[in-house]
Parts: structure tokens; sequence; C-alpha cells
């Protein structure tokens, strides 16, 4: 039986509901990221960091977490305007690199900000990134933050291509016959699982959405994986290479 990685968060349930015949491990994006290297998982949605840092040992999907548009859900709160954030100090949460990775390109090379220090989600800090139910909830029921930056929306409206956060990669080991019954299995539940929307909507107010948000939040992401979405890993892994220097030049203005 195939061991799987479960990512605990509304905007992954679609996969889940239905999914049968193997054996599901909850874990958080960075956890999922630490077993699939230890070898402790065969398949997963892998933070898309964690997807690119293990690429020679995996196989792609064609599915993740993507969104061509503002999610709802990894979300940069702060009391200063984004062009304020230049020297600031800046809580990150320590569920997933990817998110933070996003945050980085886009404070260096769509706002020119360079933020002082990077620090714990729960440190003091001038402005904080948030994702999945804890962004959903901070959103509706925390404290009137004066800024809130949605980390897809503002990536879509730079580079006009989607969003991702999560790919799903199956380790290259798995026996083929393994691998693509596991594919199709996977994209029938996620077809099952889209169907069943407004029953997860029904059941999952816990974030504070209501029903009709719910199938809305759901209904915004992109599960399944084309050429737009390729495209957009491809420039992702382009920045960050910029960003970090491993190009030899610097970041250039889109």
């Amino acid at each position: 039986m195939l061991r799987i990685g479960q990512i605990p968060y509304l905007n992954c349930e679609p996969f889940f509901t239905h999914l049968a015949g193997v054996k599901l491990i909850p874990l958080t994006p960075r956890a999922l990221g630490q077993a699939m290297a230890a070898g402790v998982l065969d398949a997963a949605p892998l933070s898309l960091m964690d997807a690119l840092r293990l690429e020679d040992s995996l196989a792609p999907l064609p599915f993740g977490i993507a969104s061509a548009g503002p999610v709802r859900s990894v979300l940069l709160f702060s009391d200063r305007a984004v062009a304020e954030l230049d020297g600031a100090v800046i809580g990150v949460t320590d569920e997933t690199a990817t998110s933070v990775e996003l945050l980085r390109i886009l404070l260096a090379c769509k706002h020119r900000v360079a933020p002082r220090a990077w620090v714990g989600p729960d440190e003091p800090a001038d402005a904080v990134l948030l994702i999945g139910d804890k962004a959903i909830r901070e959103a509706k029921t925390g404290r009137p933050w004066k800024h809130v930056l949605d980390i897809a929306g503002d990536w879509h409206e730079w580079t006009g291509l989607p969003c991702v956060f999560a790919r799903w990669s199956i380790r290259a080991a798995v026996p083929d016959t393994e691998r693509r019954g596991f594919e199709t299995a996977l994209g029938d539940a996620l077809d099952r699982g889209i169907q069943a929307i407004p029953a997860i909507a029904a059941r999952r107010r816990d974030t504070g959405f209501d029903e009709g948000q719910v199938a809305s939040y759901l209904n915004n992401f992109i599960y399944r994986f084309g050429p737009d979405e390729d495209r957009a890993i491809a420039e992702f892994r382009r920045l960050r290479a910029r960003l970090s220097g491993e190009a030899g030049e610097e970041v250039s203005d889109r």
C-alpha cells in the first residue's frame, strides 16, 4: 500500500475526500518534504521548494495547488504598506518554505524593499506571513491589520502566471505500474472531490468562512497542472536563482 502525505489544509480536501486504497499520513508541508526525503512517503503534494529540492529522486504528477489570482490563504499582514517595509522585521510561517520564498522574491524583485530581518511567526515583527487555515482565520477574526497582501494575487499581477504552491510528486523508485495506477486513482479522487465541494463546504466552516465562501475558495484553485503551471514553476526557479545570485546576474524588473 502506497504511503501518501496529506496536507491537513482546507485547500487540499478535494484530493483526499475520496482517495482510497492508500495509507494517508497527515503532515504540514515542511514535514512532508522531510518525510519524503527520508523515504517515509511514496507520494505527496509537496511544497514547490521541496519538489524542486528533491526532483532528482522524484517523478512529477500533473496535479498540485496553484491559483491564477488571489487565494485568501497565503497572506502578509502588516500595519505598513508594502513599499514601507524596507528595513522592517518580517515574521514568517514555519510550516512551508515556498510561501516564504515567494514573499522574498516579490519584496526584492517587484516591490524593491529589503527587510532587515526574518523571524518566526510568534516573534515581534512589523509584518507576518501566515498560510492555510491560520491565514484565513486571521483575516476573518484576527486583529484589524491596516494592510493585507495576498501573495498569489501579487505574483499573478506581476508575472501574469499562476502562483504554484505545491506539486504532487511520487518517488521515482515506485514501479511504473503503481505510479500509473496511483495517478489514475488520484485523478478520479480529485474529480469526485471537486464534485463534492458543496458537501465539503457544508462541514468545513471552522475556518471562519461561511458555506458559500468555502465553496468559492476551493473552486478558485487550480488542481490539474498544464503548460501555464509549468511556465510558472520555471519562472519561480529563474527568479529564485537570480535572487540568490546563482545565475551570476542581478535581478531585473519585469
